[in-house]
C-alpha cells in the first residue's frame, strides 16, 4: 500500500495535467474565433469589392426597362451572401427570362407579369420563387429539376386548370406549395409524393376541386400522396361536401372555409389545433356534430354561415383547450344554450367569443363565471335586450362594443354608458297588455254602437218605418187645376 505522501504527489500531477488540458482548450477556442473573424471580414471586403449591380437580371436585359431590381443582404446565420431578385410588374413574358440566375440568389420574384409558363430556371441557392398573379394555364413535367434546393413555390392566382404527375420532381425540400385561385378540378394520383418534408398545402379558391376523383370518399392523404406530417392544409371554396383525412397526421391547422359542407368530415387529426369552418351549410351546432373534433382544439371559426340558427347544449363540452370561437357575421343565429359548454364544465384556456354581427338578443346568467374569464367579448352589431335578464353583463370588466335594441327607449345606447337601473323588466308579461288593449278597443266599440242607437228617431217608443203607398207621406201627389178658374 503506498504512502500518503506518493498519493499527494500523484494527485498535484493529475491536477496540473487537467489545467494544461484547460488552458490548451482557451488558447484553441481564442483561435477559432479569431480565425472565423477574420475570414467574415475577407468575405465583406470581396463582396463590397464585387458588390451586386441593382439591375443584374435577366443578363441580356441589364439597365433596360425590363431588367429586374437586385438587392444584396446578409443573411442568417454566418452572413452568408444572399440575393432578392424583384421582377414584378414588369411585363415580361417567359422568354424573357434567362434560365441562368446570379450566384447566391435567394429570392426570386416573377408576380404581376405575362408569364404563360413557369420559366425553367437553374441555381443552387434560390430558395423562394414567386410566379402568382400570371396567365400559366398548366404546370408541366420537370419543371423544376434545376432549383432542388426550393423551399417555397408560389404559384396562386393564375389559371391553372391542370398539373402534370412529375412537375414536382426534385423538390425534397420545398416546405410551402401554394396552388390557390386557379381553375384545378383534378388532381392525379400521388402528385405530392415527392414533397417529402412539405409543411403547407394551399389548395383555395379552386372551385372546380371537388371533380377530382376520390377527393371526397378516400384519404386526402393516401390519394395524392400528401407528407404525413403536413402542418396546414388550405381547402377554402373548394365546393366539397366532405372530406377524409387521416387521424395521425401532424396537421395543426385545416381551412375548409366557403365549401359546401352540412357536417364536419368524421376522420379529423387527432393533433388538430385550429378549424375554419365558416361559410358552410350548417343549422345547427349539436354534440352530433361536433363529436369528431379534436380535445386539442384551440381556434374554431364559424363565421358567415348562412343558415345556422342555433348552438344547443353541450355542443363544445369536449373541446376543453378552446382559446377562440367566433360566429361572426352568422346572421342567423339567435340562441347560445347555456349549457353549450356543458353543465359545471371548465375552460380555462377561453379568452375569446365573437359574436359580431349575429342576431344574439341575450345571454343566460349561467354564462356569467365564463364570460368574466374572457379577455374579449365583441357584441357589436347583435340585437341586445336590455332588461333585467341581462343585467349581468354590466358586471364584465370588458369593451364589448354591444348596443341596446330593446326596449325602445335605450336603442341605439351603449352598454358602457347604460347604468344597472336602466335593466329592468315589466312587472307584467306583454301579453297582458296586449289583453288590456283588446279590452279596452271592445269597450269603445260597444260605446259607440250605444250611442248611434240612442240617436235614432222613435215615438212612444215605436221606431217610424217609412212605408210606401197611399198612405205613405212619400206617395205620389196630383195637382189638379181649380176648377172656378174654368167656369168663368
Amino acid at each position: 500500500m503506498p504512502s500518503f505522501p506518493t498519493v499527494h504527489i500523484c494527485t498535484n500531477r493529475v491536477l496540473y495535467s487537467l489545467e494544461n488540458i484547460a488552458f490548451a482548450m482557451h488558447i484553441y477556442l481564442y483561435l477559432s474565433f479569431a480565425l472565423f473573424a477574420l475570414t467574415r471580414y475577407v468575405l465583406a471586403e470581396v463582396i463590397d469589392a464585387n458588390e451586386v449591380e441593382r439591375f443584374c437580371y435577366p443578363e441580356e436585359h441589364k439597365n433596360t426597362r425590363k431588367s429586374c431590381e437586385c438587392s444584396n443582404e446578409n443573411a442568417p446565420p454566418w452572413g452568408i451572401r444572399a440575393i432578392n431578385i424583384d421582377c414584378s410588374y414588369k411585363s415580361l413574358k417567359t422568354v424573357d427570362f434567362s434560365e441562368v440566375l446570379p450566384l447566391y440568389v435567394n429570392t426570386l420574384d416573377l408576380s404581376w407579369n405575362s408569364v404563360n409558363e413557369v420559366p425553367t430556371l437553374a441555381s443552387d441557392s434560390l430558395r423562394v420563387l414567386n410566379v402568382m398573379h400570371n396567365n400559366i394555364t398548366s404546370i408541366t413535367n420537370k419543371k423544376f429539376v434545376k432549383v432542388t434546393n426550393l423551399r417555397e413555390l408560389y404559384l396562386g392566382w393564375n389559371s391553372i386548370q391542370s398539373v402534370e404527375l412529375s412537375a414536382f420532381d426534385e423538390l425534397a425540400h420545398l416546405q410551402v406549395l401554394d396552388l390557390s385561385h386557379n381553375n384545378i378540378h383534378a388532381l392525379g394520383l400521388q402528385l405530392f409524393r415527392p414533397l417529402i418534408v412539405l409543411e403547407t398545402l394551399d389548395l383555395s379558391w379552386n372551385r372546380q376541386l371537388n371533380e377530382t376523383e376520390n377527393i371526397q370518399d378516400q384519404d386526402f392523404y393516401r390519394t395524392f400522396g400528401v407528407n404525413s406530417k403536413l402542418r396546414t392544409l388550405r381547402l377554402q371554396a373548394c365546393s366539397l361536401t366532405d372530406l377524409v383525412l387521416s387521424e395521425k397526421a401532424a396537421l395543426v391547422r385545416l381551412d375548409l372555409r366557403r365549401n359546401m359542407l352540412e357536417k364536419i368530415p368524421t376522420k379529423l387529426p387527432t393533433n388538430l389545433e385550429k378549424l375554419d369552418i365558416s361559410g358552410n351549410l350548417f343549422g345547427t351546432i349539436s354534440p352530433a356534430v361536433t363529436a369528431n373534433l379534436s380535445a386539442v382544439l384551440s381556434e374554431l371559426y364559424l363565421e358567415d354561415m348562412p343558415r345556422l340558427q342555433s348552438i344547443e347544449k353541450d355542443a363544445f363540452r369536449t373541446m376543453t383547450a378552446l382559446k377562440t370561437i367566433s360566429f361572426q357575421n352568422s346572421r342567423r343565429l339567435n340562441k347560445f344554450s347555456s349549457e353549450a359548454f356543458g353543465s359545471g364544465s371548465h375552460f380555462p384556456e377561453l379568452r375569446t367569443l365573437i359574436f359580431r354581427g349575429t342576431a344574439m338578443g341575450t345571454f343566460n346568467a349561467t354564462l356569467a363565471p365564463l364570460f368574466k374569464q374572457l379577455t374579449e367579448l365583441d357584441l357589436n352589431g347583435t340585437p341586445l335586450n336590455c332588461d333585467c335578464e341581462l343585467v349581468w353583463i354590466k358586471e364584465l370588466a370588458l369593451e364589448t362594443s354591444g348596443r341596446c335594441y330593446n326596449p325602445s327607449r335605450l336603442r341605439g345606447e351603449s352598454l358602457t354608458n347604460v347604468e344597472k337601473s336602466d335593466f329592468s323588466c315589466p312587472h307584467w308579461p306583454h301579453w297582458v297588455g296586449g289583453l288590456f288593449i283588446f279590452g279596452l278597443i271592445l269597450l269603445c266599440a260597444a260605446g259607440i254602437y250605444a250611442v248611434v242607437m240612442c240617436l235614432r228617431p222613435n215615438r212612444g217608443g215605436v221606431t217610424l218605418r217609412r212605408k210606401v203607398g197611399s198612405g205613405s207621406p212619400y206617395a205620389r201627389v196630383t195637382i189638379e187645376p181649380n176648377r172656378q178658374e174654368n167656369y168663368y
